[in-house]
């Protein structure tokens, strides 16, 4: 999972947690933008100091997909869940559906 917490980068109240068999693993990550200056913290109190618990992310991510394993997006911050897809970097195409980050240009000599 600790390769997962440096090649996941959103916006601090953007979470994202992996589902494995009957486990979430909600990944750290980097963030590249926080608009509410919030301090470092651990994942639980970043949740709560957005009101809610990790234990109530985890259940409404799996109402949204049943609870397959993959990728899921929490924006903590207006209470949205989204499922992204089996692979790390359907996580960044789902960031760039809903708005954020754009795609990296490839750009030859």
């Amino acid at each position: 999972m600790n390769d997962l917490d440096s090649y996941i980068v959103a916006p601090i109240y953007d979470r994202v947690v992996r589902r494995c068999g009957t486990q979430w693993h909600f990944v750290k990550g980097e963030s590249f933008y926080n608009p509410l200056n919030l301090p470092s913290m651990s994942l639980d109190d970043l949740f709560t100091s957005f009101g809610i618990s990790m234990r109530e992310a985890a259940s409404q991510l799996h109402k949204i997909n049943g609870g397959e394993e993959g990728f899921y997006l929490v924006d903590i911050l207006h209470k949205h869940y989204y499922y992204c897809g089996v692979l790390p970097n359907s996580v960044k195409d789902k960031l760039i559906e809903l708005g954020i980050g754009r795609r990296e240009q490839i750009t030859g000599h």
